[in-house]
Formats: structure tokens, C-alpha cells, sequence
């Protein structure tokens, strides 16, 4: 994390190859599924979201957080994204930098857990059950 700031910060490479390799690193310590791992992670997660801001490159840190996001599901790395969320570590918003889109509630929800339907509704459907069905399980 460190590193990365000193390389944005002095020029000797442009933001978008300091974010790569720090993306890169990111992804290493979470393949090891290791907790000390994961904090070294936030470290460098939370020195991005600050340099992206100084340095007008919310985007680019928000699609990684997107992106970030769908791949804690995909390797079911739920405990790792629940200390994202402790953190309060979310997209970078309108309110702290003009070149985002993102409001303060789209970047609370980012945060809330994904819905997912629940069993019984898939099973009904299944059976080719009706809307009484439905209904009923309400």
C-alpha cells in the first residue's frame, strides 16, 4: 500500500499501472484465504480509494470494487467481504469526487448483502406452481 502511494504520488508511473499492480497484489493475498492476508488486502483497498479520489480516478476505483465484489462471490469469500463491509469501505461517491455517478444511497446499498431467492419460490416454480402458491408461502 505504501509503495503504491509512493509511485503515485512521485509519477514514476501513471495511476493506471500503479492500480494494476496493486490490483494484482489484492488478488494474490486473497487467494490465500488467509485472514493476516485479507487485512494486508484492506490496507491496500483503502490506500486506493484515497489516492483514486486525489487523483480524479474514482471510476477506475469503483469498477474495481464492482469487479472486486463478483469475485469474492464467485471464490466464496464471504468472511473477506464482510470485513469490506465493517469497514464501510464502499464505491466512491458524488459527494467526494465530481467524476462519480454514484449516489450515498446506491453506495449503502453496494454494501447490503445480495437478495437471493429463496428455495421454496425456485421449487414452486419447478413444480409449475401458481400464484395461489406463491401466496401462500407469504
Amino acid at each position: 500500500a505504501e509503495n503504491f502511494r509512493v509511485l503515485v504520488k512521485q509519477k514514476k508511473a501513471s495511476f493506471e499501472e500503479a492500480s494494476n499492480q496493486l490490483i494484482n497484489h489484492i488478488e494474490q493475498f486473497l487467494d490465500t484465504n488467509e485472514t493476516p492476508y485479507f487485512m494486508k488486502s484492506m490496507d491496500c483497498i483503502r490506500a486506493f480509494r484515497e489516492e483514486a479520489i486525489k487523483f480524479s480516478e474514482e471510476q477506475r476505483f469503483n469498477n474495481f470494487l464492482k469487479a472486486l465484489r463478483e469475485k469474492v462471490e464467485i471464490k466464496q469469500l464471504n468472511h473477506f467481504w464482510e470485513i469490506v463491509v465493517q469497514d464501510g469501505i464502499t464505491l466512491i461517491t458524488k459527494e467526494e469526487a465530481s467524476g462519480s455517478s454514484v449516489t450515498a444511497d446506491e453506495a449503502k446499498k453496494f454494501l447490503a448483502p445480495k437478495d437471493k431467492p429463496s428455495g421454496d419460490t425456485a421449487a414452486v416454480f419447478e413444480e409449475g406452481g401458481d400464484v395461489d402458491d406463491l401466496l401462500d408461502m407469504i
